[in-house]
């Protein structure tokens, strides 16, 4: 690992002599024909009084005291170091070095890097053995407050881990700083071999050619198992809607990933959908939450961004179930016993109310969630894709006929109802929110993405879901193409989005973001935020 070998060359093992001193410029020779590069520190001793063997009286060595620290600035031949004095004093004949025993480092985490990555690159200077390598939670990642921690810890240096994506590549980038005075004495940073492509949305096709199991970044949220992303305050960027089916958090990307809105709910609902657009078309998305009222009815409700500072309900009790889809928002019945009833209903906004508009042609069994139209080579023939409740994808033409279906489940919706019906003779009835499934705009007309969770056990599909896989699907006419995009992602993926040139998957209570946690100390935090950049073609 050349960064782990950048870094451990700042600590080699050394020792030498200082030759002379003039002002603040140390010259020393140091033993030894490896190089010791410009910015790393040596600590200067002055040899003490003589001490002795208590029986034979002969002569062991000197005393030494510590007498200051120098700064390699420039090499020269034969051993010979340029430094500057940085504390204390040195004299000609003092000895100088980096002693053998293990450096105390201090290491730290963006919050946004790729954990898999970290946890490699943490792994290998741990088993360097060089290190004693020490953590502690920090809120923040200045310089002046990272160092002021690795003192309090009797950390030597700072080291700072993060995972930037520049130029539609992801790099590995490690600064480190000496945390007596924070001078950041290296910034180590390396392009990965290994670029993500995907389709988005809008007008650029995004080539999907490699099937990867590590995500760029991640998020560590509150908790959560439902997200949507839109532009709430106006202000340019989209913000994180998530929610933990009771309460909902708004998160500011820009401002890495702090939690600007909260609403809470009442103990007696339980949220089965959320959705974001600006529907009304005021420059504020509304974020549409379909709600479960006591397991027994529909009431669903409609909050907005008020210029004031607050998100709060604007429409509630609304008896339909909520979905968006593309641009326009969809809405069924709930009936009197509060399941799909009667149509799908394109939303309309009229009069300052969400009301039922024109209803969609849907074959039977489909309801307002877990499907899309998608025009595969957008030659405007609409197809209709949409999964069962127990998982399977149906894909329908036209005419409502039935043409193609998965032969495999991709996994049981998580959100399942099961109430007290009041019909005589049938006392109780399940049904459950199918998952997602996001159209894409591709080159070759349209595809769909979907995710696919990998029971812990085959044949026992209830046990839970031990990882997930993403695909693109696109049919040519008489076959589906079914292509994997990711796969090996950890823990069972609740909800996903894509916006822009990301794809989002939201894990909730992902072993692997319960031990970061750990770590870090931020033992509130239950969930974790995937995304996967995207490289344009």
């Amino acid at each position: 690992n050349k960064a782990r070998d950048a870094v451990l060359g700042y600590f080699i093992p050394v020792s030498g002599t200082v030759e002379g001193v003039a002002g603040e410029t140390v010259r020393v020779r140091l033993e030894g024909d490896r190089d010791i590069p410009v910015k790393a520190r040596l600590t200067v001793f002055k040899e003490g009084e003589p001490f002795y063997h208590p029986v034979t009286n002969e002569k062991i060595g000197n005393t030494e005291f510590l007498a200051g620290r120098i700064e390699i600035k420039e090499k020269g031949d034969g051993g010979l170091y340029i430094a500057g004095l940085k504390s204390g004093k040195a004299e000609t004949g003092d000895k100088v070095r980096l002693a053998s025993s293990r450096i105390k480092l201090a290491f730290f985490q963006d919050r946004k890097s790729d954990w898999a990555l970290s946890e490699r690159f943490y792994n290998g200077l741990k088993e360097s053995g060089r290190f004693e390598i020490l953590e502690s939670y920090t809120p923040s990642y200045e310089p002046e407050k990272l160092s002021k921690l690795a003192r309090d810890l009797g950390a030597e240096a700072v080291l700072l881990f993060s995972t930037p994506v520049r130029d539609e590549k992801k790099t590995m980038n490690i600064k480190l700083f000496w945390s007596e005075d924070t001078e950041m004495f290296a910034e180590i940073e390396e392009t990965l071999d290994r670029e993500i492509g995907m389709a988005v949305p809008g007008d650029e096709f995004l080539s999907v050619d490699l099937i990867d199991r590590e995500p760029w970044g991640t998020y560590n949220i509150e908790d959560g198992s439902m997200i949507a992303m839109g532009d709430i305050n106006n202000n340019g960027e989209l913000e994180f809607v998530v929610s933990d089916g009771n309460d909902i958090r708004i998160y500011s990307q820009k401002r890495d990933m702090r939690e600007e809105w909260l609403v809470e709910g009442a103990p007696s609902e339980r949220h089965l959908s959320i959705d974001v657009l600006d529907m009304n078309n005021n420059g504020y998305a509304e974020i549409f939450v379909t709600s479960l009222i006591n397991n027994k009815e529909i009431r669903s409700f409609v909050l907005e961004y008020d210029p004031s500072g607050v998100v709060e309900k604007i429409k509630t009790d609304i008896p339909y179930f909520l979905r968006v889809s593309g641009n326009k928002l969809l809405m069924q019945d709930s009936g009197y016993i509060n399941k799909f009833s009667g149509p799908v209903y394109e939303g309309i906004f009229q009069d300052g109310e969400y009301r039922p508009g024109t209803p969609l042609n849907l074959p039977k069994g489909v309801n307002i969630y877990g499907f899309t139209r998608i025009d595969w080579q957008e030659s405007g023939k609409n197809h209709l894709l949409t999964f069962d409740d127990k998982g399977f994808m149906h894909l329908y033409d036209e005419a409502g006929n039935s043409i193609w279906n998965s032969g495999e489940s991709y996994g049981k919706s998580d959100i399942t109802v099961k109430r007290t019906n009041m019909v005589p003779g049938d006392p109780s009835e399940e049904w459950v929110v199918r998952e997602r499934l996001i159209t894409i705009k591709t080159d070759r007309g349209q595809e769909v993405f979907v995710v696919k969770k990998i029971p812990k056990v085959a044949i026992v599909p209830g046990f839970g879901y031990k990882e997930a896989e993403v695909y693109s699907l696109w049919w040519d006419g008489a076959a589906m193409e079914i292509k994997p995009i990711l796969k090996g992602l950890p823990g069972s993926v609740n909800d996903f989005w894509i916006a822009g040139k990301r794809i989002f998957l939201i894990v909730r209570g992902n072993v692997f973001a319960l031990l970061k946690n750990f770590v870090s100390g931020e033992f509130s935090k239950g969930s974790m935020i995937y995304y996967y950049n995207i490289k344009s073609k």
